[in-house]
């Protein structure tokens, strides 16, 4: 079995009564799986829902799939009586992956970053939030930015809209956020240059760096490949 190299901070948001921010991380035999889950609202049901959907994506995402992982926590809310299904969240889950890959699956504005070989960072996933898809249709981004945080789908909705799901290659290193966390990838990448042995800490300074343009809860999980390192770089599939 594998030792898991994970960090993790978090921060209640600023005008927020409790933290509905959560993570959870699982070993099974070789593989180590992440979940992030930002619960919407700030009520204790939704902080409560919030540690169990993480975990529970975690655990299935462990012996399965991030895929299975994620609809596996959308069966803890999913309810066809209603569009907008209370408690839910925004969700991403991540695996590693023989070769020094991942395999991602969200749904929501939860995202997924990596450090790659060079040193460099890249968002790998795309927020499913009506600022973004106002982006791909040419809005202005002053426009597109004022609507970043309403979700177009999420935990709830799954059963709906679906979900999305991305390979990552050559990627030593991967971060989950939730939507709270708001800092340059260029800033992400000199911090984790910074502590590149330390998960814990490069994830308490990625919090500690990060504007708090909003009053939103925020939670990074920084978690090392379990492999060596590889130079191989091919392309992401989607």
């Amino acid at each position: 079995m594998i030792t898991a190299r994970v960090g993790v901070a978090t921060e209640k948001g600023p005008r927020r009564p409790l933290n509905a921010d959560a993570c959870a991380h699982v070993v099974h035999g070789d593989r180590l799986a992440l979940a992030v889950v930002d619960g919407t609202g700030s009520t204790p049901e939704v902080a409560d829902f919030a540690r169990t959907a993480a975990a529970t994506a975690a655990y299935v995402a462990a012996r399965r799939t991030p895929v299975h992982g994620v609809l596996a926590a959308h069966e803890l809310c999913a309810d066809l009586a209603t569009d907008y299904p209370s408690p839910s969240g925004a969700i991403v889950v991540a695996t590693s992956e023989p070769g020094g890959e991942w395999r991602v699956a969200w749904a929501g504005d939860c995202m997924a970053w990596k450090l790659d070989p060079t040193g460099q960072v890249r968002r790998c996933t795309d927020p499913h939030t009506l600022g973004e898809r106002l982006r791909s249709e040419g809005t202005p981004e002053d426009q597109a930015r004022k609507v970043d945080h309403q979700l177009t789908n999420g935990l709830g909705r799954i059963d709906r809209y679906g979900l999305d799901a991305v390979e990552i290659a050559a990627a030593p290193v991967l971060v989950l956020t939730s939507d709270g966390f708001d800092l340059a990838a260029d800033a992400m990448a000199t911090l984790l240059r910074q502590h590149p042995d330390d998960p814990q800490t490069a994830a308490e300074a990625l919090v500690k760096t990060a504007p708090r343009r909003n009053r939103d809860d925020v939670v990074v999980l920084v978690a090392h490949h379990p492999e060596p390192h590889t130079t191989t770089t091919h392309e992401e599939v989607t």
